[in-house]
């Protein structure tokens, strides 16, 4: 559920950042650096496994709803330049899920765009409104008739709470199966340089991440770019 539920979190910075795109010849070099800029296993708690990143989400769907609610432009919203996923990396119960993805932007100026609708102040409850409105069942998909979700909201990432040009947002929703609820969060924390972003994404089932742990994987993912 999580991971569907990043597919709304993903076009606050273009469609392009939870799915790998297809790289031209002249963007390959390009993409080599994305690749070498991904986290690892390595870089994650000791214990944790790595397991294929199968995120297939239409990450287009409100595109055009998004981008009028916040007031930018569509083709900024719904972009798709090349990218690259990195595995999926869970704990050992997998109640904790980081992936990154490490965009090529077509220029600086381009990447510095997107940058700016991550912090817009509309983005988060435009999300809200429309993760809970008409488009809800599109972006969570169907669910088991012993499963009921609940209401999705979208906050923003304090400025201060990471480095210098991290920002970021999160989803939580409760989801309740056969009587039990659990919280999902998926968070997804941005940072940009020159023409490559990079866009990890934390989601946990029940228990959150801690603030310590994202910070440390963020000061590893901004030291790559």
């Amino acid at each position: 559920m999580g991971l569907v539920a990043a597919g709304l979190l993903a076009l606050g910075l273009g469609g392009s950042l939870a799915t790998a795109a297809g790289a031209s010849s002249s963007g390959s070099a390009s993409l080599t650096q994305a690749r070498k800029d991904l986290l690892t296993l390595s870089d994650m708690p000791s214990g944790w496994k790595s397991t294929k990143n199968t995120n297939t989400n239409d990450n287009t769907a409100g595109a055009a709803q998004l981008a009028h609610c916040v007031g930018v432009s569509t083709s900024l919203i719904a972009e798709n330049p090349p990218s690259v996923n990195s595995p999926q990396f869970q704990n050992t119960q997998g109640t904790l899920t980081v992936a990154d993805n490490v965009t090529v932007f077509p220029s600086a100026k381009n990447a510095a765009a997107e940058h700016a609708v991550a912090v817009n102040p509309k983005l988060a409850p435009c999300m809200t409104s429309l993760a809970s409105g008409p488009l809800k069942a599109k972006l969570f998909g169907k669910t088991p008739k012993s499963t009921s979700l609940g209401t999705p909201l979208v906050s923003p990432i304090a400025s201060t709470a990471f480095g210098p040009g991290i920002v970021g947002y999160s989803l939580s929703i409760p989801i309740t199966t056969r009587g039990v609820t659990l919280n999902v969060t998926v968070t997804q924390l941005i940072a940009v340089k020159g023409r490559l972003g990079h866009q990890v994404s934390f989601t946990s089932v029940g228990a959150p991440f801690s603030l310590a742990l994202e910070k440390q994987i963020m000061a590893v993912a901004s030291r790559q770019l």
